[in-house]
């Protein structure tokens, strides 16, 4: 069996990591900001190395589930890094929600050493982490693709989404909606609550109506109001830099961007 290294034990990488070593395969990690999780799944097989330098000269493929480029660069370039010690053959998974121009730099850089790169960014949340059903929104050459089905399958469902880069922009997209959807709704329950009505009889009636969502069934998938810090400025910001890029206006995500990032300097709910 292939023999998988995990950088990124949050989470979401933990419960995965978790899945992996259910269906027998061996998986190594490093401590990367903690060592919880490693301690955690050191009973169930994980393997302990000293760095991404050891992690990339062992596995043949590299899970990288870390926040941002910034980080992926870290592992992969940075002092010790994993991909200088990657052999032909190997292949990275960029597991963040990044931006598709990263992933296809990357992915020429390496295809010199005959190592492959596919984007492979996730949906569902913590919960679909554990239960194995995330949405892997993958983007890479269908060889490569095929050839990773096996370790993908304990994770969730494959939607293979086009070349390099494809499946970041299938999750940008994802993440767009699901975020100015929030946003959309927090207005909506303002609206109903100031004219008087129940909340929570609204939001029972939404579920069953045609303006119900994800978001509104799943409802509060975070706490207060939508601000624009961490994940969702890194998404949404990345996002509309993307489209700008391909001379692409993108004016309701760019309000629900502008909204966030005024109710975070504010730093009210």
């Amino acid at each position: 069996m292939k023999k998988i290294g995990f950088v990124g034990l949050g989470a979401m990488g933990a419960p995965m990591v978790a899945n992996l070593l259910k269906a027998g395969f061996p998986v190594a990690s490093y401590v990367n900001r903690s060592r919880d999780a490693m301690e955690r799944l050191a009973p169930e097989g994980l393997e302990e190395v000293d760095g991404p330098a050891t992690l990339g000269a062992w596995a043949d493929v590299l899970m990288c589930c870390v926040f941002d480029e910034a980080q992926n660069d870290q592992v992969l370039r940075g002092d010790g890094g994993a991909l200088a010690h990657m052999r032909p053959g190997s292949v990275v998974m960029l597991m963040s929600t990044i931006s598709p121009g990263y992933c296809k730099a990357l992915a020429a850089e390496t295809a010199e050493r005959s190592i492959d790169v596919i984007d492979c960014p996730l949906s569902g949340l913590p919960q679909g982490a554990i239960a194995g059903t995330l949405s892997l929104m993958i983007g890479g050459a269908s060889a490569t693709v095929e050839a990773c089905t096996e370790v993908l399958a304990p994770l969730g469902v494959v939607h293979h989404c086009g070349e390099v880069g494809a499946g970041q922009i299938t999750k940008l997209a994802n993440n767009a909606m699901s975020i100015g959807t929030y946003s959309l709704l927090l207005e909506i329950r303002d609206f109903v609550e100031a004219s008087g009505l129940d909340v929570g009889s609204f939001m029972e009636t939404l579920n069953q109506s045609t303006g119900r969502s994800f978001v509104s069934q799943n409802f509060p998938l975070r706490p207060g109001r939508l601000q624009m810090r961490g994940m969702p400025a890194k998404d949404v910001g990345t996002c509309l830099q993307v489209a700008d890029a391909m001379g692409l206006s993108l004016p309701m995500v760019q309000q629900c961007f502008d909204a966030g990032t005024a109710a975070a300097h504010k730093g009210g709910n």
